[in-house]
């Protein structure tokens, strides 16, 4: 039995873990539960997640191993929503790659006109790259803004 089989119940587990010892109710939590969630499907593969990102990702487009990053910067900005005070340097970061994904998927899908599946839930999925994959980016854009300015 390989140890990559395991890879699927470890991210499983382990994000559900730290969801539960940072968890707080509010839409800040929901975003930081989505986010993490989402995290968690890329980590679940990240072979596959870069597939597809590495067609689209304008960051990666430049740098080739940010493909092997970005899920787990991802899972630290979800964890962070969910602190009652995150620390603003995560959160700019967030803010910062909101941005560059919202970028990224209006370049690929309404200036370039590619028509490519979506990486944010992981690289087996045939969701359509397009308005879904801008307003995740929007969201975290958003709530990363809102939190640096309360």
């Amino acid at each position: 039995m390989q140890l990559k089989s395991f890879t699927p119940l470890v991210a499983v587990f382990g994000t559900s873990f730290l969801i539960t010892i940072t968890l707080i109710k509010s839409f800040q939590v929901f975003m930081g539960i989505s986010i993490c969630l989402l995290a968690m499907l890329k980590l679940m593969d990240i072979e596959a997640f870069g597939l597809s990102y590495k067609k689209y990702d304008l960051i990666t487009s430049r740098f080739k191993n940010w493909i092997y990053i970005y899920p787990f910067c991802e899972l630290l900005i979800g964890l962070c929503f969910l602190l009652s005070a995150p620390p603003s340097s995560i959160i700019l970061i967030a803010l910062i790659l909101g941005i560059f994904g919202m970028a990224s998927v209006f370049k690929a899908v309404y200036l370039d006109k590619l028509k490519l599946n979506c990486a944010c839930v992981g690289g087996y999925t045939k969701i359509p790259l397009g308005i879904i994959s801008f307003i995740e980016n929007l969201l975290m854009a958003i709530m990363s803004a809102l939190i640096l300015i309360k």
